[in-house]
């Protein structure tokens, strides 16, 4: 890979190894800070003439050879980074990824959520610091949906006039394109589509036991995922066409999470309930509309699925708690199994993303060691994997701001380079705010 003279790694160890990595993310952070103010003061100068360009564009490709979209985006984080330094500060410093202040220069760059977004960044950069990537995006588009209605409206009704769908044979060989539709059409699909290659997954697993026993190797699989995921579209098709049509429609697959102050308004607004004045008033940050995977929707879609009934919506309160079992069973079970479900998206172990629909739910506090509740507030999520890391010395604990952070044998925290403490909680609520990601000023 490099020059065994200037390969600086060879002779690392494992810890050393990861240490240097971390210590070349937070220079990396560094370097694309200092680039951004570089681009904001050569634009301030037009620096670009002195070699006869026509705009920062030209300049920026002919002395770094970058791409059309590297200038782009480049040039977009610049721009955010002029207009909020306590974003370039935070990213100069290591706190926050350069992915993560992405987001928020595409979030800078909509026209309609301008003022708002101004009046918001402070909160958002503290939440995005604290959530993994993935969830601070979800965090982030929910902000903007929210912040911006009318265009998500629009943007929703466009995606659902312009859906199309191409099956068609190419060169002997299978071309499938499908676009368009609604946030909650993608999110019944995906699940549709998970669910199938997980029965894939299973029926191959099975057929490693029988062939090879129950500790085989995953490279013995018969088939390899991508295979897979192709057999399980060929199974719905299939089964598509060989189901009767009066048969029972398979329970919800996807679960639609709307709190209960915005699912009554929505109902008062299409004249299917009444006014809820007599609810309290929600902390903004207590807002949300999404599927349990965390594709943000609008609350009229929630409405809908629960008059259609092919999804289903979960309504929670004002505490963002949907089931509190206290200690009357030992394992998460029915409700309380899928109560505590509903406040991930994914495995809780650092870096998996393995879906919360395959993944185990268990106690924060054990049950006997520590006596436990079967709550929500005392869940973890992990896959089957990391769920059984904790009989290797690895141990989950819920932070006051709700966060699960894990921790090594030797005590160490898993967490991201750059990352700082949360700030102490100020009320019973502040634990879920940033477990339910949103902000909304």
């Amino acid at each position: 890979m490099l020059a065994s003279d200037v390969d600086p790694v060879s002779g690392l160890d494992n810890l050393a190894l990861t240490e240097r990595f971390r210590t070349l993310e937070l220079e990396m952070r560094r370097a694309e800070a200092e680039m951004a103010v570089v681009i904001t003061e050569g634009q301030r100068r037009g620096v670009y003439a002195d070699d006869s360009h026509h705009s920062m564009k030209g300049w920026l490709k002919a002395n770094a050879n970058w791409s059309n979209s590297q200038v782009f985006r480049r040039r977009k984080l610049a721009r955010l980074l002029e207009a909020f330094p306590s974003v370039g500060e935070a990213l100069n410093n290591g706190h926050i990824g350069v992915a993560q202040v992405e987001e928020l220069a595409r979030l800078h760059s909509n026209p309609r959520v301008t003022e708002l977004f101004a009046a918001s960044i402070e909160v958002l950069l503290g939440l995005i610091e604290q959530l993994s990537f993935e969830d601070a995006q979800v965090c982030l588009r929910r902000w903007e949906t929210l912040a911006d209605l009318d265009g998500a409206h629009k943007d929703r009704d466009l995606s659902k006039a312009a859906r199309t769908a191409t099956v068609t044979e190419l060169g002997g060989a299978l071309f499938l394109k499908a676009t368009g539709g609604s946030a909650e059409d993608a999110a019944e699909m995906a699940a549709i589509f998970d669910a199938a290659v997980e029965a894939e997954f299973q029926a191959d697993v099975a057929e490693r036991t029988r062939l090879h026993g129950p500790d085989a190797a995953a490279s013995l699989l018969p088939r390899t995922d991508a295979q897979r995921r192709f057999d399980a579209l060929q199974t719905i098709f299939r089964k598509s066409v060989s189901v009767p049509p009066e048969a029972k429609p398979p329970k919800p697959l996807v679960n639609i999470i709307v709190d209960q102050r915005s699912f009554e308004e929505s109902l008062f607004a299409h004249g299917y309930g009444p006014d809820p004045i007599d609810l309290p008033d929600l902390d903004p940050s207590l807002r949300r509309c999404e599927t349990s995977t965390g594709t943000a929707i609008l609350p009229e879609a929630a409405l809908k699925a629960a008059l259609i009934g092919h999804v289903r919506r979960v309504v929670v309160n004002s505490a963002g708690v949907v089931i509190n079992m206290g200690r009357k069973q030992r394992l998460f079970t029915g409700n309380a199994r899928e109560a505590a479900k509903l406040m991930a998206h994914r495995c809780e172990f650092p870096g998996c993303d393995i879906s919360v629909t395959y993944a185990e739910v268990d106690h924060v506090d054990e049950w006997e060691r520590d006596d436990g509740q079967t709550e929500p507030g005392n869940s973890s999520i992990a896959c089957k994997m990391h769920n059984r890391a904790k009989h290797r010395g690895y141990r989950a604990q819920r932070r006051p701001d709700g966060q699960i952070v894990y921790h090594r044998p030797d005590g160490s925290p898993m967490t991201p380079v750059g990352r700082r403490p949360p700030p102490e909680a100020q009320d019973p609520l502040s634990a879920w705010r940033l477990k339910l990601q949103l902000a909304q000023p």
